[in-house]
């Protein structure tokens, strides 16, 4: 059972890290950690601290919960916040402008 969840949390790390188009060198380095550790973990083949947990949960911008047991809470931005951490700061006024459009958008098909 023990070896299937660390399969399974590996699986969502990787996934992740694939998601934001992180090589897994580039994740280690913002997570401070080894990237043969890193890939360790994601292959499900060892274990980790909670102080790792939190370095790669911060590097992703994603929660524990959703690391550990798969789960977002509803209306969760953890993805969003991912995805913008990522990004150039030179282009975070261009995702706002595109963002407030898409709302207004959506908001006024509602109506």
């Amino acid at each position: 059972m023990k070896k299937q969840l660390n399969i399974e949390i590996g699986g969502r790390i990787r996934k992740c890290r694939e998601n934001l188009g992180y090589s897994r060198e580039t994740l280690a380095e913002k997570a401070d950690l080894a990237s043969s550790f890193l890939g360790t973990i994601e292959l499900g083949a060892g274990s980790f601290t909670a102080e790792s947990l939190v370095k790669i949960c911060h590097a992703l911008g994603v929660s524990a919960d959703y690391v550990l047991f798969g789960k977002e809470k509803q209306g969760d931005l953890s993805n969003v916040n991912a995805m913008l951490s990522g990004l150039d700061p030179e282009y975070i006024p261009y995702v706002e402008e595109m963002l407030r459009s898409y709302i207004k958008a959506i908001t006024s098909v509602k109506k």
